[in-house]
């Protein structure tokens, strides 16, 4: 939408400042979260982590993701459909590993304005679901 878009428009002026707020949070997730699957990072990238993106067992996310909100825990799940499945795609494909990190991906908090109190309840929360098996 226009309104949508206005912001993203008023964001991209502020991506020189945010994005080394966002590496250091995804530091933090990368030393601290235990139990779930981490996103790599290729050691020649610079990644700006607009999102910092988990995997868990496709069956345990929805007990996953409703365990992290019931800890307080802000989470998205940004891409529920594999591509290829998108009407605007309209694929028959049969694409396994695609079909199986869409059911299993979660989306933690990543926002610049996080505190480190934010962070270490977010880690721990992470850490004790992941713990209890979802």
């Amino acid at each position: 939408t226009d309104i949508h878009a206005a912001i993203g428009r008023s964001q991209l002026g502020r991506l020189q400042e945010n994005a080394p707020r966002r590496r250091q949070i995804a530091e933090v997730y990368f030393e601290e979260i235990k139990g779930v699957q981490l996103p790599s990072v290729d050691s020649r990238a610079f990644h700006v982590f607009h999102q910092f993106t988990i995997s868990v067992p496709a069956e345990e996310r929805d007990s996953f993701v409703e365990q992290l909100r019931v800890h307080g825990v802000g989470v998205g799940i940004y891409y529920p459909t594999p591509v290829h499945r998108l009407p605007a795609f309209n694929r028959s494909s049969v694409l396994p590993a695609t079909e199986a990190a869409a059911q299993g991906v979660v989306s933690l908090p990543v926002y610049p304005s996080l505190t480190e109190s934010d962070l270490e309840h977010i880690c721990s929360s992470v850490n004790s679901v992941a713990a209890a098996g979802a």
